[in-house]
């Protein structure tokens, strides 16, 4: 474990990401036995926030009596959350009382670019059970990506702009400015100039805002908040009225209230490992840039240390694991 203050100038290797989220009011005990009752249920929504929000309140107790236990309940609920959507049909579900409204009517906001193994999509019009290229994708929908799969949007309302996601995603479009996620890993992209979106996680809202075309990594972390690593352009994210820059090669965990010191990913390990990047059919349109910047970054590092920055479970740790040299 390293912590902030004891970590300087790295390069880092590596990049895996999970997911919970918090809470205030009630005692620890209460909301935990409050999210096995909903799990129990089949209610895999309700328990995984109740859960999660248990586990915002022990994120700083690691000896907590009770957090190995809302650990592993997260685990499961997550899994069958991600089953029950998957068995779910298009047919006779309810969105707050209301029938979903047909396919038919769903308009193109997002349209599937790409896609491989499974992904769904939920809410506001009916299920569709296997995203298919193509296909429409309307804001207010819920997408899905199964494990092993992989889906690319394109979004028609502004030319342009892109999100990836792969192994095991969850996450809503809320606006045409928002984006909501809840687990996996993502690839956002734009080729835009002045650029401004809001990613929200369970604990965090990120703003982001760029004024050339910009491309960046982002996952969901254990504590709630987010990982982001630049691929392009210079991008300004704010939290709680913090900003900092990003460039190239730069990663950064927004943490539920505010930033961890930069540090320095090997962007050409990113471009032979990472399946946002290599996963899909046809590469990123940013691929020949990304290259040309992983050679910038590579002339001017003088150290590297073969590590990998793994997840944050509180507000000061995250976890490096540093490998010997062979």
């Amino acid at each position: 474990m390293v912590t902030f203050a004891k970590l300087s100038h790295i390069v880092l290797l590596g990049f895996a990401l999970s997911f919970a989220t918090f809470s205030l009011g009630e005692s620890v005990e209460n909301i935990f036995t409050r999210g096995i009752e909903l799990q129990n249920k089949r209610e895999y929504d309700g328990a995984l926030w109740e859960l999660n929000k248990a586990m915002g309140m022990v994120k700083n107790n690691y000896n907590h009596p009770l957090r190995e236990k809302i650990e592993e309940a997260i685990r499961v609920t997550k899994g069958k959350l991600v089953v029950s959507r998957y068995a779910s049909r298009k047919l006779g579900n309810k969105v707050q009382g209301n029938l979903l409204d047909t396919i038919e009517n769903e308009p193109f906001d997002f349209e599937v670019n790409q896609v491989f193994g499974k992904s769904l999509a939920r809410k506001v019009w009916e299920n569709r059970d296997q995203l298919k290229e193509e296909d429409p994708v309307g804001l207010g929908r819920t997408v899905t990506v199964l494990p092993d799969g992989g889906v690319e949007l394109y979004a028609n309302f502004s030319p342009g702009f892109s999100l990836r996601s792969v192994q095991a995603a969850s996450f809503s479009l809320i606006s045409e400015s928002e984006i909501s996620l809840y687990s996996g890993s993502y690839c956002l992209y734009s080729t835009n100039s002045d650029n401004n979106l809001v990613i929200s996680s369970a604990l965090t809202d990120l703003r982001l805002s760029s004024e050339q075309p910009f491309a960046m990594m982002v996952g969901v972390t254990t504590n709630g908040g987010m990982k982001v690593i630049g691929l392009l352009g210079r991008i300004k994210l704010t939290l709680n009225g913090e900003t900092k820059e990003i460039l190239p090669g730069n990663l950064v965990f927004c943490l539920p209230n505010d930033f961890s010191r930069k540090m320095d990913v090997e962007l050409n390990t990113l471009l032979m490992t990472s399946k946002l990047l290599n996963s899909f059919k046809k590469p990123v349109v940013f691929h020949k840039k990304l290259n040309q910047q992983a050679l910038l970054q590579a002339l001017r590092t003088k150290n590297r240390y073969r590590s990998t920055v793994g997840d944050v479970r509180g507000n000061k740790n995250f976890e490096v694991t540093v490998f010997p040299e062979e």
